[in-house]
């Protein structure tokens, strides 16, 4: 019986089940080491016995020997992949040191794209051919991403006179940069995001007399001729729409997200909506169907069709820059295209099992990419679930008496209910008898015939069905929106049903106004109006869910051997998929075999209940955080250029003092008139989010309970405000509160929004969690209302605990590290964060004797802007004794004390 089940499975969805065997020996290359012979000699020999047993007629074993040859070919595949970094490839000269990230390099190659406009400049996609470092040029390979920033007339100028298109040879000088900006656990690696996206570095050209032309590379001109069109549609969509209608239109429909504003880009994450803004299936789908409805009404040849329809859909792949997410949604419509014209039944298993089977053996590393694993899990989630669920309810709200279904629908009433109130057509069934020789009477639901009276069924039926769609979609990828995003979008069980339209009648209309502007400007201006109007609706329709704190939760993640509690979920999420996919509803045994239904029914509830209890304990995550050691921990993250602690008491208090912030100390969005005007903001994740929220998530912390802001400068207030959105946080702490500094005003408002109340702290105030004593060194306190919040006015805080004390000094410079030195007793510390970065504007010899730490913590990004620490203040330290450890090269430092003994850990090993 098994034999047969797994023959017809395999019959049924060759592809997608072969897929999922490639998927499993890639990522068993990812976990294991083996030789690649090994692999290769493995999947010969199973495959060749697969044949074998296929000429026997064994086809039980035969398909499960093909399986595993598949098996054995992804762990091949990954294997070779792990090892064919060519030597001359810029990334392996990065990774063995050979060229270190930041020296200067002159590249000469060939623009693989066309320019990619920004709004402060553009992006060059270079594809490396030769490389000169320290008068040293060899020849070289990979492919770099370069930013030119153009903030004048001149510049921008200049850069046009160098005529910089797809196929253009140039040579530039550049500083490539191939580190991880911010190193700590948790927090996403910026190389993995380079490997991800096939770029060996990045860069900016500082000058466009730093890029030289050359001859051009011979082309492909239908090619050059695409790239030329999407530039000049990029362009027209710039002059005809505002702003933010023209960044989602760019977005949405040409694959450029770099004119997406944050606060935009923010509306639609917190509405679980913003795959909306990624050409993936939903566009591909929406414009393969419509070019395919197009050619019906123009020929009835399906070959015609087919290929009219390819051409356009990978012309249009091409053209928005054909990552990975198009290619993957246009493989798949092309084949469910396919089925008509070869005769045959398309199935959305086999042609998702063909995108992922090509797109995995071109290149094994995409199933590790959170974009291929959502794309695919989306699907997955449409076609086993949603479908089959909308499928069995149409059939038993539809069900009448047949030779086929003689019997009512076995099913629960509240089922039969439900489907007859969506499905089942009144005036459908009336006409039936009226053309029937013979007549019956049925009970269905009289709600089904007031509502087909009032015509809304229909609607609701749209409505209904697009609520499973997006309910089954949350369901399959709930472990990945909390690994990956740290959120569960609520409003987007809703949200999705309308933004979706609201987004294919934005593209509709803002299309016909192109079209329509190349004859009258006065003629496009009504549908100009009309889709801005609407995209300010569909961006600002999780407005009302923000405000009542409906939009999303934000959740932490399970690490170490809990985080297999998500692998885990989807057991029995399969067991469901797999009984449903045998429920048949209609389908009534005449001579029914009782144990059977008892025995489905107790496995079905068995995982059903399986599945809520690891719901549960995903969304609620009790076991996230850490278990309690006892200790006092301080972790000093590495947030650049910047400061954040957190310290966690013996008894599980968490003080998160500072939260990093922007580098840029002026805040151009800012007005004294208006909080909330803002110039244009890219879309980029801040510091406060990528990292400082993402290391806490990493903890397994939903909440923090004190915060405090040391002063007002960006590099340490910027990133609470994050943390106040993303964290339940009981209080914050300040030493000023300036009401006239634009950072403090903005920390403030946030507080209010969050209900987070702020407390004054000054010189001589004590803080007692538990054992640990917090003691408040400075500021001083002052009655002024509106005093200023500048270094030297930075919160001092030495915690206590037993024998050992720790010193956070904000940044303090030499007028309150003098007044501070005045009491050495209140500084004898074993571990300081020294103030300012290591700037020479502090850490002065008195402070330092005073303080005599063993351990000395600079707060400071890898290559600072300011050239911190400063070698002088670096040389003090040292000639007092202390250890000095930087968060640029050590990434998060840990210390940790019981009351006795200290502990220091870095996360990265030197």
């Amino acid at each position: 019986m098994r034999a047969n089940s797994l023959r017809q499975s395999f019959a049924s969805h060759p592809l997608a089940l072969l897929a999922a065997c490639l998927a499993c020996g890639i990522l068993t290359a990812r976990l294991t080491t083996a030789p690649f012979a090994l692999c290769l000699v493995s999947g010969i020999t199973v495959a060749t016995l697969a044949l074998l047993f296929h000429l026997l007629r064994r086809e039980a074993l035969a398909t499960l020997l093909l399986a595993l040859s598949f098996f054995c070919a992804g762990w091949a595949l990954a294997t070779v992949e792990q090892r064919r970094v060519e030597p001359e490839r810029l990334l392996r000269l990065y990774d063995e040191g050979v060229i270190a990230s930041g020296e200067p390099v002159e590249l000469t190659g060939v623009l693989a794209l066309a320019p990619e406009p920004a709004p402060d400049g553009f992006y060059l996609t270079l594809r490396i051919e030769r490389l000169r470092f320290k008068d040293t040029e060899r020849a070289a390979s990979g492919v770099v991403w370069l930013f030119a920033p153009v903030a004048e007339r001149a510049l921008r100028a200049e850069y046009e006179e160098l005529e910089l298109r797809y196929g253009a040879r140039i040579s530039v000088m550049v500083a490539l940069r191939r580190t991880d900006n911010f190193r700590n656990p948790g927090v996403s690696s910026f190389t993995e995001y380079l490997e991800r996206k096939d770029y060996d570095a990045t860069g900016t050209i500082k000058s466009p007399l730093l890029v030289e032309r050359l001859e051009d590379e011979r082309i492909f001109l239908p090619l050059s001729w695409i790239y030329d069109w999407r530039q000049r549609l990029l362009a027209l969509i710039d002059e005809r729409f505002d702003r933010e209608t023209s960044g989602v239109l760019k977005a949405a429909l040409l694959g450029n997200r770099l004119y997406l504003s944050r606060a935009t880009a923010e509306r639609f994450r917190q509405g679980g909506t913003f795959h909306i803004l990624v050409i993936s299936g939903l566009h591909i789908s929406f414009i393969g169907g419509l070019v395919f409805l197009i050619m019906r009404r123009i020929t009835r040849r399906r070959a015609w069709q087919f290929a009219v329809l390819v051409l356009f859909l990978w012309t249009y792949a091409v053209g928005v820059g054909a990552e990975s997410s198009v290619v993957r949604a246009s493989l798949m419509f092309t084949t469910v295209a396919l089925a008509p014209v070869l005769h045959r039944r398309a199935r959305a298993l086999n042609a998702l099992g063909l995108a992922a089977l090509a797109l995995l053996v071109w290149r094994p590393v995409e199933l590790f990419d959170p974009s291929f694993q959502l794309t695919f899990l989306s699907v997955l989630a449409i076609v086993t679930l949603a479908w089959p669920i909308l499928e069995r309810l149409g059939e038993i709200g539809r069900w009448r008496p047949t030779r086929a279904t003689p019997h009512p629908p076995a099913c629960p009433r509240a089922v039969r209910t439900l489907a007859e109130t969506l499905f089942w057509s009144e005036r459908e069934w009336r006409s039936e008898m009226k053309e029937s020789v013979y007549s019956y009477r049925l009970w269905k639901t009289e709600w089904a015939a007031r509502l087909e009276r009032w015509r809304v069924q229909r609607g609701l039926r749209y409505c209904f069905g697009a609520l499973v769609v997006s309910a089954s979609v949350q369901v399959m990828l709930l472990p990945l929106f909390v690994l990956y995003f740290h959120r569960l979008p609520l409003a987007s069980l809703i949200l999705n049903m309308g933004v979706g339209l609201l987004m294919a009648a934005l593209a509709l209309l803002s299309l016909l106004a192109l079209t329509l502007s190349h004859l009258s400007i006065t003629l496009a201006a009504p549908f100009i109006w009309l889709a801005e109007h609407l995209n300010w609706v569909m961006v600002h329709s999780v407005d009302p869910f923000a405000r009542l704190h409906l939009a999303s939760i934000r959740l932490p993640e399970y690490t170490g051997w809990a985080a297999s509690v998500y692998a885990v979920y989807y057991l029995p999420l399969t067991i469901l998929i797999v009984k449903l996919s045998r429920w048949r509803p209609l389908h009534v045994e005449l001579r029914p075999n009782v144990e059977k239904p008892r025995r489905i029914r107790f496995i079905a509830h068995t995982a059903g209940i399986a599945l809520a209890a690891l719901t549960l304990v995903i969304i609620l995550h009790p076991y996230s955080a850490r278990r309690l050691d006892g200790r006092l921990r301080v972790d000093f993250l590495d947030v650049g250029q910047g400061d954040a602690a957190l310290v966690t008491m013996p008894d599980g208090t968490t003080l998160l003092v500072d939260g990093g912030g922007r580098t840029t100390f002026a805040r151009s969005a800012m007005t004294n008139n208006d909080e909330r005007s803002e110039v244009f903001e890219r879309d980029a994740r801040s510091i406060g989010e990528q990292v400082v929220s993402e290391y806490l998530w990493w903890r397994g912390l939903d909440r923090v309970d004190y915060i405090v802001a040391t002063h007002a400068d960006a590099d340490h207030i910027d990133g609470l405000n994050d943390v106040m959105r993303n964290f339940h946080v009981r209080a914050a702490f300040v030493g000023r509160s300036p009401a006239s500094d634009a950072e403090y005003r903005r920390f403030a408002l946030t507080a209010s929004e969050t209900r987070v109340p702020i407390y004054t702290l000054g010189r001589g105030d004590t803080l007692q969690f538990g054992a640990v004593n917090i003691e408040v060194l400075w500021p001083e306190r002052t009655t002024a209302a509106n005093a200023p919040s500048r270094n030297d006015d930075s919160v001092t805080l030495r915690l206590r605990l037993g024998e050992r004390a720790f010193l956070l000094t904000g940044d303090i410079e030499k007028t309150a590290e003098l007044a501070l030195a005045q009491a050495p007793e209140t500084l004898r510390s074993d571990v300081v964060k020294a103030a300012h970065h290591g700037s020479k504007t502090s850490s002065t010899e008195s402070f330092v004797a005073a303080a005599a730490p063993r351990y000395v913590i600079i707060s400071v990004g890898l290559n600072s802007i300011f050239g911190h620490p400063h070698k002088e203040v670096l040389e003090r330290w040292r000639a007092s004794g202390a250890q000095i450890l930087t968060t640029g090269r050590s990434g998060t430092i840990t210390v940790s004390t019981d009351g006795r003994d200290l502990r220091v850990e870095t996360f990265v090993h030197d």
